[in-house]
C-alpha cells in the first residue's frame, strides 16, 4: 500500500507541476516587453494583441495605480484585445534620463505636442525651455507617446480605448482630509464652475472615488441609467487650447477614437482603501458593453454578401 502510494505522487506530482509550468508559460507566451528605445529601463508590458479581433486596448500609464491590473490581465487573456502597462521604477512619474538632469513627466499628459510641452513645464519648474535638455526631454515624450499608441493599435477610431486608473480618497479641501484630485463630487463643483472640458456629471450614487470618465454621449447615457458615478468629456476640448492637457482622452477625442476611464479608489499611505472588487465590476461592466457592441456589429448570414 505504501508502494503504490509512493507511485501516486510520484506520478501526480511531477503532473500538476507540469500543469503549472504550462500556465506561466502561456502567459509569457501571452506578454512581451518593449522598451523605449532612447531609454531602455522604460519599458511596455503588453499582454495580448493588438491586432486580436476584439477591437479594444487598456492601458495603464501610472504604474503605482494598479489595484486592477492582475485581474485586467486574466480578463484580457479570456476575452481577446490587449492590456499596456507601463513600467519603470514602480512610480507614478516617469523619469527621463538627460545627462546630466533628469526631468519628470506623467505619462497620461504626452500625447500632444500642447500637453508635453505644459507638462515638463510644471514638472520641472527651474528647467528653462530654451534649452537642449528641455527639446530633448520633448522629444522623448514624444517617442514614448508613440511607442504607447502603437501598441493600442494607432490611431484606427474603431477600436477602444479603457484606461485604468486609480486615486486617493476624497479631494483636497473637501473638509474631511480628502487627499486626492478625482471626485465625482469634484467634478460637480468644476461643472459648475464653468470648466470647459466637461460636458456632464451625474448625480453621485456610489463612494465619490469610483467613476468612468468618457468621451462618448451613449456610454454617459448608459452608465448614468446603469447606476454608475460618470462623467463627460466635452467634445470642444478638440478647439480649446487652453484644454489641451496632452492627456489619452483629449487625444482620443481629437482622433474620434472612443474612451472609458475606470477609476476607483486606493488605498495611500494606509489612507483609503483598495476597491478591488468595485473596480473589478467596473471592468466587466465595460466588456460586456464592448462585446455587446461587437455583437452588434457582426452582419448575420442573412446579410452577408457571398
Amino acid at each position: 500500500m505504501a508502494l503504490l502510494t509512493f507511485c501516486y505522487f510520484s506520478f501526480i506530482v511531477p503532473y500538476l507541476a507540469l500543469i503549472r509550468i504550462d500556465v506561466n508559460l502561456l502567459f509569457l507566451l501571452f506578454s512581451q516587453i518593449i522598451a523605449l528605445p532612447e531609454q531602455t529601463d522604460i519599458k511596455l508590458e503588453i499582454i495580448g494583441q493588438a491586432a486580436s479581433n476584439p477591437n479594444w486596448a487598456f492601458f495603464a500609464p501610472h504604474e503605482n495605480e494598479n489595484v486592477v491590473n492582475h485581474y485586467v490581465s486574466k480578463r484580457i487573456q479570456d476575452k481577446g484585445g490587449v492590456f499596456v502597462i507601463l513600467r519603470q521604477q514602480g512610480e507614478r512619474l516617469i523619469h527621463l534620463n538627460i545627462e546630466p538632469f533628469t526631468v519628470r513627466i506623467d505619462p497620461n499628459r504626452i500625447f500632444t505636442q500642447a500637453g508635453r510641452r505644459k507638462n515638463i513645464i510644471k514638472l520641472n519648474p527651474k528647467l528653462r525651455e530654451n534649452t537642449y535638455v528641455f527639446h530633448r526631454a520633448m522629444r522623448r515624450s514624444a517617442s514614448l507617446a508613440q511607442l504607447i499608441l502603437n501598441a493600442l493599435g494607432g490611431k484606427d477610431n474603431s477600436r477602444t480605448w479603457v484606461a485604468i486608473h486609480n486615486n486617493t480618497q476624497g479631494f483636497r479641501g473637501d473638509d474631511k482630509q480628502g487627499i486626492g484630485d478625482i471626485s465625482i463630487h469634484l467634478y460637480h463643483k468644476k461643472l459648475t464652475a464653468g470648466a470647459s472640458f466637461l460636458a456632464a456629471v451625474s448625480e453621485p450614487v456610489s463612494d465619490e472615488d469610483d467613476l468612468f470618465f468618457v468621451t462618448e454621449q451613449e456610454d454617459y447615457a448608459a452608465m448614468q441609467r446603469d447606476g454608475w458615478n460618470v462623467v463627460l468629456q466635452h467634445p470642444q476640448v478638440i478647439k480649446k487650447a487652453n484644454e489641451d492637457d496632452g492627456s489619452l482622452s483629449v487625444f482620443a477625442q481629437k482622433n474620434g477614437i472612443r474612451y472609458i476611464n475606470i477609476e476607483a479608489e486606493r488605498s495611500t499611505a494606509s489612507f483609503g482603501e483598495n476597491h478591488f472588487e468595485l473596480q473589478s465590476k467596473m471592468v466587466d461592466y465595460v466588456l460586456e458593453r464592448l462585446q455587446a457592441k461587437l455583437i452588434q456589429q457582426v452582419p448575420s448570414h442573412s446579410q452577408t454578401r457571398h
